[in-house]
């Protein structure tokens, strides 16, 4: 076998792989968590000369959209998306060029205007494809954000049934549930009492963060029951009760669109049984 084939075809398989990978989210590493929690103020070499280009990029492409609240409900950097965004669109325009001089090697000819339309298409095309993994990723993650918000709205309203004041209910559910949707709250809400700031304003800026507005209405409802002391137990349990029929009236058209969708290849075997039963006949027939 010609070792420029087995080349070729390793690097194509190796660009699926790397596909995959992208497309499949990997778990985050505690360490890697903990070092950006407790990260000082110096950076290394490395980290500031991977801002240094990024941020050549950015300035370089000022209308480049940058999807802040999917980076921060994922836990990525913006450095990291970038750098992804360049190496991807760098390998789509040196995949097919490398393709095709293998192809030469081995005698194939064909006009470069062909390779050059494709690797620039590939590049373009690539160049984009971490936005789209970012954005599938964010809408998983973020509708498994508001499940988890529902159970915490319950666990609120029992806190505020139970006598406790609008902080302390707030603190006491995030501390209950398990789960990065509410560690992700007790850290906004340790971080505003740090600061010395209301809890319900952590709760606004993290929904601000990471896009999730049920998030803002629980800091509306939180801020008006410590300001004003009213009751907001019938509130919380009807937010709740809301964000529960959302998330079935969701689940049943996504279950209804991909009923839908087998119509389709479902059509499709029953043309191509009748064909396999017609087709004798016909050939008798007229052959």
């Amino acid at each position: 076998m010609n070792p420029l084939v087995i080349v070729a075809g390793s690097m194509v398989g190796l660009g699926i792989f790397a596909a995959v990978s992208q497309l499949v989210p990997g778990r985050p590493k505690l360490d890697a968590a903990l070092a950006r929690i407790h990260a000082a103020g110096g950076q290394s070499v490395d980290q500031r000369g991977l801002r240094a280009v990024t941020g050549w990029i950015g300035t370089a492409v000022p209308w480049l959209p940058v999807p802040a609240a999917d980076l921060a409900l994922l836990g990525k950097e913006r450095e990291q998306w970038m750098v992804s965004k360049v190496v991807w669109g760098l390998a789509g325009l040196g995949a097919v060029p490398l393709f095709g001089l293998a192809l030469a090697m081995v005698g194939y000819r064909f006009p470069w205007v062909a390779p050059a339309f494709v690797s620039l298409l590939a590049g373009v095309g690539l160049f984009f494809a971490p936005d789209l993994v970012i954005k599938v990723n964010a809408a998983e993650k973020r509708a498994d954000f508001r499940h988890a918000l529902t159970s915490y709205l319950d666990l609120v309203a029992l806190e505020r049934g139970a006598g406790a004041g609008p902080t302390d209910s707030l603190e006491a559910a995030a501390q209950i549930g398990g789960g990065w949707a509410f560690a992700r709250i007790a850290m906004a809400l340790d971080a505003a009492r740090k600061a010395s700031r209301p809890p319900w304003e952590g709760l606004a800026s993290l929904a601000a963060e990471t896009g999730v507005t049920e998030l803002a209405d629980l800091a509306e409802i939180a801020e008006v029951a410590g300001h004003e002391g009213a009751r907001i137990l019938q509130t919380l349990a009807a937010r709740a009760e809301s964000m529960r029929n959302e998330a079935l009236a969701a689940t049943k058209a996504k279950a209804g669109s991909r009923s839908t969708t087998m119509v389709v290849p479902i059509a499709v075997l029953g043309m191509g049984f009748l064909i396999l039963l017609i087709f004798p006949v016909v050939y008798r027939t007229f052959l």
